[in-house]
């Protein structure tokens, strides 16, 4: 009889809990914790062989989510570089520096035009031209 009980309340007290983790919202994909202090994206060659250098810190307008891109699991299980068999011909090279608050520094290299890189590496890019202090 008293072993019934237990497992009545314990069945009860797993089914109030499951309802309430069905019931309270994800934290959104924005609430990442932003862990990079600033990127740096050195973009070189191209048709003309520009040298440009965009830079996001966290007083750059816009900023923030491209910093929060770069403290994501995605952008930290990044390789080194991607870079195609055949770097010919009037492509642009990107080498993307990002400094995180605790000292580490991640640095990834890819080639315009590149197959198989994974979309985060292009996200971050695209944004940093986008919002990041050209220099």
């Amino acid at each position: 009889m008293k072993r019934r009980t237990i497992t009545r309340r314990s069945l009860a007290a797993l089914v109030a809990a499951c309802a309430v983790a069905t019931i309270a919202p994800a934290a959104p994909a924005t609430a990442a914790p932003v862990l990079a202090s600033s990127i740096t994206l050195e973009r070189s060659g191209g048709f003309t062989g520009r040298d440009d250098t965009f830079v996001v810190t966290g007083r750059t307008p816009d900023g923030r989510p491209s910093l929060r891109m770069v403290s994501t699991r995605q952008f930290l299980r990044l390789r080194a570089s991607y870079h195609p068999k055949n770097p010919c011909c009037d492509r642009y090279a990107y080498e993307v520096t990002v400094t995180y608050r605790n000292g580490f520094r991640k640095t990834v290299s890819t080639v315009q035009g590149t197959p198989d890189v994974p979309q985060i590496l292009w996200d971050v890019i695209g944004e940093v031209e986008r919002v990041g202090s050209k220099s």
